[in-house]
Order: structure tokens, then C-alpha cells, then sequence
């Protein structure tokens, strides 16, 4: 890993490697701040150019305090590889994306990677496998995306998409496979053959039972199948004070274990990109608790 003090001027901001609409002014004041507890930020060296790929608000804070130079991550590598690392690297820590830059992040990830699963592409951003379906058919609507005939699965593996020409003997039996002309036109003419067969589109659907029209007597007298169809128990929701009251409980616990004995050998051993989380983590409940404390 690469990671080296680098001018703020050697650094290049490209909006194309920025997902968020704007730059949020406290979480800016907050990174100041923290500053010494900040981790790097991570710059794509590409065409011998230093390009943010994660850390613009941390760049921000820099320039608010006056630093000349900020801690950087430098990783090698392409322009799109640079966007696939912004795509996802933004949905799991700092400030939280809103839904517009949610939305963005998927776009850029279809662009990318548009034989992807819908599944995939949802695991890989954290967003609903539903979403990603809506945004690739607006892409391919637009003629951004082609419609790829297969998508690969998390598994790494092919698989055909729905809507391809279905193979008659898809379904049908062993022995039922599909007859050249002249078998088909000897078993029509005997008759034996004019049946349609069950696998068939145009075949009859098969008449099925109502379980729910059939007359069933319960012990009891009551159909459970009718308490299963109302609406759900009206449980009380619990009070605010119930709420602060197990929220800080769970933040004490938290607050107990940096205390423990060889927490911070083991904490001072960890990658950086887990203590950034951490930090982030702390930073966020930190400006939140002020910001309901400022009213």
C-alpha cells in the first residue's frame, strides 16, 4: 500500500469521480476537527495525473485548515477503474448518500459492469435488487446499455436472461420430443397425435381446487385462515425515553470496549480502511448528538 504526504496542489478534483451533488459544510467543520484522527483519502494515479477517488470532503478540510499537503492512498490504475472504485466505495462509510447520488452510483455501475446480475449489482451497492432493475431499463430504453442476452452471477457464472425464444422440447418428456414432418403428418392423419399435449401453449390449463372454497371445520369454530387474512396485533410503540435508554446503553457498551485491556495494541494493528470506518462511524454520532443538542 501505497500512502504519502502530497501537496494539495498536485491533486486533481474531478467532478466526473464525484457523486454527490455538493459538498456538505458540517461534515467539512467536522473532518477539520478530527483532523489527526482522519484516515487517507484514496487518489487513482492515472495518465500522470493524481486523481480523488475518495475524500472530498476530507480534501475540503484540508484547505480549510491551511494544509499544504494531506495523507493519500495512491492506487494504480485506469479512469473507469477509478469511477468502478467511486461507484461503491461511498455507499458504506462517510457522510451517507442521498437518493439521487444512490441512484447515480447504480447508473455509473451499470455503465460499468452492465453484464452484471441485477442481484449482483444490488449485493455490490447495497441497494435493492428492484432499483437496479428500474434504472437498467430506463439505460436501455436511452440506448446507454446494451441488453445483454446473459448476465453473470456473483458466482462468476452465465446466465441466460428472461424474454429468449423458449425451446419447444424444453418441457416436454423424453419420449414426446418434437416429430420431423412426415412422423407428424402420419400421426395426424391417424389421429393418434391431434391431442393437445400438456407442455403445449395452447394447451387447456388443468382445473385446480380451491382450498379456500372447500368446506373445513376447525376445532374451535374458528378458520385460522381467516385470522391470517386481518390486519396485524396493534403492539404499543415504545416511548422516546425507552428508546434513548437502550441506544445509550448500546453506545456505552461500544465506549467499554475501546477500554478494555489490549484494545488499543489491537486497534493500533488494524488496516487503515477499518479505523476509518470506525472513525467515520464515531464522527457521524458525534455531529448528530450536536446537532440535536443545538436544536
Amino acid at each position: 500500500m501505497d500512502i504519502r504526504n502530497v501537496a494539495l496542489d498536485d491533486l486533481v478534483l474531478d467532478p466526473n469521480l464525484n457523486l454527490r451533488d455538493r459538498l456538505d459544510d458540517f461534515t467539512v467543520e467536522r473532518y477539520a476537527e478530527a483532523w489527526d484522527r482522519l484516515p487517507p483519502i484514496t487518489v487513482y494515479s492515472v495518465d500522470e495525473r493524481w486523481l480523488i477517488a475518495d475524500g472530498f470532503h476530507r480534501h475540503a478540510a484540508a484547505v480549510m485548515l491551511g494544509k499544504r499537503t494531506i495523507p493519500v492512498e495512491i492506487r494504480a490504475g485506469s479512469f473507469n477503474e477509478a469511477l468502478d472504485y467511486v461507484s461503491s466505495v461511498n455507499l458504506f462509510h462517510g457522510l451517507p448518500l442521498t437518493r439521487t447520488e444512490r441512484r447515480r452510483a447504480v447508473e455509473v455501475k451499470l455503465k460499468l459492469h452492465h453484464d452484471w446480475s441485477d442481484r449482483r449489482t444490488a449485493e455490490e451497492l447495497g441497494v435493492s435488487r428492484e432499483l437496479v432493475a428500474k434504472i437498467r431499463k430506463q439505460l436501455i430504453e436511452g440506448a446507454q446499455i446494451p441488453n445483454n442476452p446473459g448476465r453473470v452471477g456473483s458466482d462468476g457464472k452465465l446466465y441466460t436472461t428472461a424474454g429468449l425464444p423458449r425451446d419447444p422440447n424444453e418441457h416436454a418428456p423424453s419420449d414426446k420430443r418434437e416429430l420431423d414432418g412426415s412422423e407428424q403428418g402420419r400421426r395426424s392423419m391417424s389421429g393418434a397425435a391431434t391431442a393437445t399435449a400438456p407442455w403445449d401453449d395452447d394447451a387447456p390449463a388443468a382445473r385446480t381446487k380451491n382450498p379456500i372454497a372447500d368446506e373445513v371445520h376447525f376445532a374451535g369454530g374458528v378458520d385460522p385462515r381467516i385470522i391470517a387474512s386481518q390486519g396485524p396485533i396493534d403492539v404499543a410503540a415504545p416511548s422516546i425515553e425507552e428508546l434513548l435508554d437502550v441506544m445509550s446503553k448500546q453506545i456505552m457498551e461500544v465506549v467499554a470496549w475501546t477500554q478494555a485491556d489490549g484494545f488499543v495494541d489491537s486497534y493500533r494493528a488494524a488496516s487503515s480502511n477499518a479505523r476509518g470506518v470506525f472513525h467515520a462511524a464515531v464522527i457521524k454520532l458525534a455531529a448528530r448528538a450536536d446537532q440535536m443538542r443545538r436544536g
